[in-house]
């Protein structure tokens, strides 16, 4: 399920950088760490640090140097060799992340034609935590179900994917309340008959994703947050 979690929020990232050049261009890649918070089974807010590297243009491996030294290679998720990034285990989450993890880290990426190229991306200690799902109901009427929660403290966007199981079955682009003042909570409502026209029936997933970038530009992530909720449909 977090692995479905993290690369609905990399569809995203990959779909940014997508929509700057439309062709195949000299080797470049665009790099990003961020920190992703979740709740763990005891309810507990722990934290990871994710790390994604994605180009238009085939890359064959890619290795990332932490602030302290430490080297990582990064996996290949059968995407053609354009996107590379972890999957964090249990074991890689923290009540709060080490300071060693905090800084630059250094990329090195190598492309199908053997070319080379380092990159770095530096990361702050700013996080967001997960939000606060309120409620998770069928309509009155039993046509829909609304998904409710708290606002999260200095959110930039916000992102809803619905799974069943280990299969994704809806995943939205990223949107902010544009509410002034902004709402103290939000809510969004899906049709059943899609949803189970999709998936059939039985428990399906809820997530709200947050996300704060590191600049106004919107490009790349600080930080992301995941709180999930299941309901039978």
């Amino acid at each position: 399920m977090k692995k479905l979690q993290l690369m609905a929020i990399l569809a995203l990232i990959m779909l940014g950088f997508s929509g700057c050049k439309k062709e195949k261009v000299a080797n470049e890649a665009a790099v990003d760490v961020f920190i992703k918070a979740i709740k763990n089974t005891q309810g507990a807010t722990v934290y990871t640090v994710i790390h994604s590297v994605f180009s238009f243009n085939t890359m064959t491996s890619v290795s990332v140097t932490s602030p302290d030294g430490t080297i990582k290679e990064l996996t290949n998720p059968g995407s053609g060799g354009s996107s590379f990034y972890n999957i964090p285990l249990d074991a890689d989450y923290f009540p709060s992340l080490p300071a060693s993890s905090i800084g630059s880290y250094t990329y090195h990426v190598k492309f199908n034609d053997g070319e080379e190229i380092t990159y770095t991306n530096s990361l702050s200690t700013a996080t967001i935590l997960p939000a606060n799902i309120t409620s998770l109901a069928k309509s009155a009427n039993g046509d829909s179900v609304y998904i409710q929660w708290d606002a999260i403290p200095n959110v930039n966007s916000y992102q809803v994917e619905i799974t069943k199981g280990t299969t994704q079955i809806y995943y939205s682009d990223k949107f902010y309340d544009g509410s002034t003042p902004l709402k103290p909570n939000l809510r969004l409502g899906f049709n059943l008959y899609n949803l189970n026209s999709a998936a059939g029936t039985g428990t399906f997933t809820f997530n709200i994703n947050g996300m704060l970038y590191e600049t106004t530009d919107y490009s790349y992530l600080q930080a992301t947050s995941t709180s999930s909720s299941d309901i039978a449909l």
